[in-house]
């Protein structure tokens, strides 16, 4: 089975359980901290990579002036997101790997995510083609350490590759990503952020 479809089916399974809980609380706490490390600007058009059960973009929507739009492969979850966000944001069931915009968005943010994406090397393409010139990819993601990292990769359904800190460093700067900086949020989230710049 693809990778894609068993993420399909696995987010399918938890959503209704994905916002409670101890998962629910840390991601919660983990989307606030992304919110308050990135100044958003406002009138900025943001695209929430993975959006899940609409929680980041719930968030960040108390800004009236952005222009919202999530991608996920979850038909479930995305039941769930549009309850919480009415009109608030466009939410489209598309696969990141699918996707086709060309400078569209001022950020672009996959959290929590990345680590199911079925091609990372096609996800970050086709993030970074679809971010206008000087428009910011930011990207949180777990690392447990090596070890760590190899294991929850063999139990967790659906997971392409858990990446290090150093790996989303080295991503980032084969992509042509600038002024790449590093945070952890936390024990085992970092957060990635790169711009685009063309000259």
């Amino acid at each position: 089975m693809k990778i894609i479809n068993k993420n399909r089916k696995f987010f399918n399974k938890i959503a209704r359980y994905y916002d409670k809980g101890i998962l629910g609380i840390w991601l919660n706490r983990v989307l606030k901290k992304i919110s308050e490390e990135i100044k958003i600007k406002n009138n900025s058009k943001i695209l929430d990579v993975g959006f899940g059960t609409g929680n980041f973009l719930q968030i960040i929507s108390k800004n009236k002036t952005l222009k919202l739009e999530g991608i996920d492969i979850s038909s479930k979850m995305r039941e769930i997101a549009k309850n919480k966000l009415k009109n608030k944001a466009q939410l489209n069931l598309i696969p990141i790997e699918k996707i086709h915009y060309k400078n569209k968005f001022d950020y672009i943010f996959s959290t929590e995510a990345f680590h199911h994406y079925e091609d990372q090397n096609i996800a970050i393409k086709n993030m970074k083609r679809a971010l206008k010139e000087n428009g910011k990819l930011i990207i949180v993601d777990l690392d447990f350490g090596r070890i760590l990292n190899w294991i929850f990769h063999i139990i967790e359904p659906g997971n392409s590759k858990m990446n290090s800190k150093k790996d989303f460093y080295n991503l980032f700067k084969k992509y042509g990503f600038k002024d790449i900086k590093q945070k952890k949020l936390g024990l085992f989230a970092i957060m990635n952020v790169g711009k685009i710049r063309n000259i």
